[in-house]
């Protein structure tokens, strides 16, 4: 079309949408804030006076649960039936960038916990175990040491995906977050019980040049998360009442004083109308696991177990603020509700932008059976450095070349008149050196369809 047709063209510019820059990576969806509401009145009011100086109340709420969950730990059980029960462990990842209050976070609700005195006068395993940057090998002695379990602190949890994911320490990580026999070091540990709370760059998630991303490292390790992604922490304010330490640090140590040995664990049973409550999310739930895939649909799929611990926590911290302690605890349907809640209005947003950021942006999940499924999950792949299905990865094309350099089977293939299997591919080295960037371009210039499911079927 010559150029003065184009500038008379009678579609203007000006009709056309703004560009949605999610589609480019540089945005995403805003988080939701932690909702306070659901924790119990003293944890709330502390949780609110000690986030003022941090501006977002976030990470500090994160950690604080990580530290309920490390008072009990694998010393308290949440029983379901006979046979189902949860400990009071939580991997949790915080996610943000240089300076966004993570650590310092950590830091306060460390303090607390340092606080709280051992269950026995004479030994001080009751103590919680907290373990700074350690590998599993560190562990050994924490664990030994621990009636209840450990807490470990990764300032880097992409590095600590790249020591778990290993072949020789999978296995023991994998039992630590359901309290598990495993090997440690040279040795059988009985009970297995770690929680997790760490720092995570959104930078590490996704497949980079020398390493697998976070998300990429091991899926069944990466479902067992909860994500923290809030959004930029507003202007800190160093005014108002103090956060009552002392008195948090009493609510701490009634819960520590309730668990158990996590040989010898004590266990709170949900009541009937809870586990009523429960049936109905299994079913849900189940549906949506198997709506999704990929590291998705297992986190969706570890969705009930979560719930259960989460409402444990909440029944524990709202046992502690009673007086005097009451002879009897269960989780109630009130405990259950306000854990549903928390886990699928506040950490599912947030791992669904985890998620999102770990596959190709623009490129959404689609359900099973979907029309588009396989295209872009195939999208997805060639984006973190996998070759799709049907063609022969560059390093194994490079074993088949020939005396003349050519690759065997493109010589055959081209001999019959057919193609070869690399005709027509942007050289990798022109697209900046990546084969999988040099796949993906070819996707996007293939006869891919990309129009509405009911445009096609129109058709």
């Amino acid at each position: 079309m010559p150029l003065d047709e184009l500038n008379n063209s009678p579609v203007s510019t000006a009709d056309w949408p703004a560009i949605d820059r999610a589609l480019l990576g540089e945005a995403r969806p805003a988080a939701p804030s932690f909702p306070l509401h659901l924790l119990p009145g003293r944890w709330k009011t502390w949780v609110e006076a000690a986030a003022r100086p941090f501006g977002s109340a976030d990470y500090l709420a994160n950690c604080l649960l990580a530290a309920v969950a490390g008072v009990g730990g694998a010393g308290i059980r949440i029983s379901v039936t006979d046979h189902w029960d949860e400990p009071l462990l939580l991997w949790q990842a915080l996610l943000g960038g240089p300076s966004s209050g993570r650590s310092a976070a950590f830091a306060r609700v460390r303090g607390l916990l340092e606080a709280v005195k051992p269950w026995e006068e004479d030994d001080d395993r009751g103590k919680p175990r907290v373990v700074i940057d350690g590998a599993l090998r560190h562990l050994d002695m924490a664990l030994w040491r621990s009636a209840r379990g450990a807490v470990l602190w990764r300032s880097d949890l992409a590095d600590w995906m790249d020591e778990a994911s290993q072949r020789a320490d999978r296995p023991a990580w994998l039992a630590a977050w359901t309290t598990e026999d495993a090997m440690v070091r040279a040795g059988e540990e009985k009970c297995v019980a770690v929680g997790i709370l760490g720092a995570l760059s959104p930078d590490r998630l996704t497949f980079g040049r020398l390493a697998p991303g976070f998300i990429d490292g091991d899926s069944a390790l990466a479902a067992r998360f909860l994500y923290v992604w809030p959004e930029p922490a507003g202007l800190p304010s160093l005014g108002g009442a103090e956060a009552d330490d002392a008195g948090l640090v009493a609510l701490l140590q009634k819960i520590a004083n309730f668990a158990g040995d996590r040989r010898t664990p004590g266990y709170i049973p949900l009541d009937a109308e809870a586990i009523q409550r429960l049936e109905e999310l299994l079913a849900e739930l189940r549906a949506r696991a198997g709506a999704t895939d990929g590291v998705e649909a297992e986190w969706m799929a570890k969705g009930v177990s979560t719930i259960v611990r989460l409402a444990g926590l909440l029944a524990l911290m709202q046992r502690a603020e009673v007086e005097p302690e009451p002879d009897y605890t269960a989780v109630e349907l009130g405990h259950l509700e306000a854990a549903h809640a928390l886990w699928s209005g506040y950490y599912r947003p947030q791992a669904q932008a985890v998620f999102d950021r770990g596959g190709v942006v623009g490129c959404e999940r689609r359900p099973r059976g979907h029309p588009l499924a396989p295209a872009h999950a195939r999208a997805r792949n060639l984006a973190r450095g996998r070759a799709p299905s049907g063609t022969v990865p560059d390093r194994h094309r490079r074993r088949r070349r020939g005396r003349s350099g050519a690759p065997r089977g493109g010589r055959r293939a081209a001999a019959a008149g057919g193609e070869r299997l690399d005709q027509g591919r942007p050289a990798p080295a022109a697209l900046g050196g990546s084969p999988a960037i040099g796949q993906l371009a070819q996707l996007a210039l293939g006869p891919v369809d990309i129009r509405d499911p009911l445009e096609i079927s129109a058709d």
